[in-house]
């Protein structure tokens, strides 16, 4: 399932509202990009300090949120570019580390469903990297449809804000490990679906 008929597609109206006037008064799409991860390390340092999973999740909320206005913005004032592209991915890797590195700090030494909650972030950082990397690896070989899916960034996030103000963080950081794993896993499937089908064709 492509991504713009999940969550951002949900989210694409505030973006919009969000993303226009910032684009009249000339705001960069990178300066957006970097209050998103301002935001992220926002959220860590109150998961951490507060011990509070509902601000955390807010701020996590607000995080993804404007990881979609930046490019909103670029489109806006047409100024995408590669360098905004690359920048974006890589704050998104960075924001994702410190959202669930704090999960670990918090909870460190804590048991939860039989494992200790730094083995569920770890599990969950490694779904989440080869999400993002079977993608992307795809795409530079020549496979550029593998944004699919239900296990994509803006869906896991938005899992892990729900569960963060129910006050079940751990159960959401558990649901979000398992989403980024089979997601990637059947991104692989799909991948050599794809290769399968070129060389029918050949």
């Amino acid at each position: 399932m492509p991504s713009n008929f999940r969550v951002r597609r949900i989210f694409k109206g505030v973006v919009l509202w969000i993303a226009r006037p910032l684009a009249r008064a000339g705001t960069r799409p990178l300066t957006v990009t970097y209050f998103s991860l301002l935001l992220a390390l926002l959220a860590a340092i109150a998961l951490n300090l507060t011990g509070s999973s509902i601000v955390f999740g807010i701020l996590v909320f607000l995080s993804g949120l404007f990881d979609g206005v930046d490019g909103a913005v670029a489109r806006e004032r047409n100024l995408a570019s590669d360098i905004g592209a690359f920048t974006d991915s890589v704050t998104d890797k960075a924001s994702e580390i410190m959202i669930l590195g704090s999960i670990a700090v918090e909870y460190s030494g804590t048991l939860f469903l039989s494992l200790h909650v730094e083995l569920w972030v770890i599990i969950s950082i490694s779904g989440w990297l080869l999400t993002s990397y079977t993608r992307s690896r795809a795409s530079s070989l020549g496979v550029s449809n593998l944004d699919i899916g239900l296990g994509g960034r803006s869906e896991r996030l938005f899992t892990l804000v729900v569960f963060s103000v129910l006050d079940q963080l751990l159960w959401g950081l558990v649901v979000v490990s398992m989403m980024g794993i089979l997601t990637a896993m059947y991104r692989i499937h799909k991948y050599r679906d794809e290769l399968a089908h070129k060389k029918m064709l050949d």
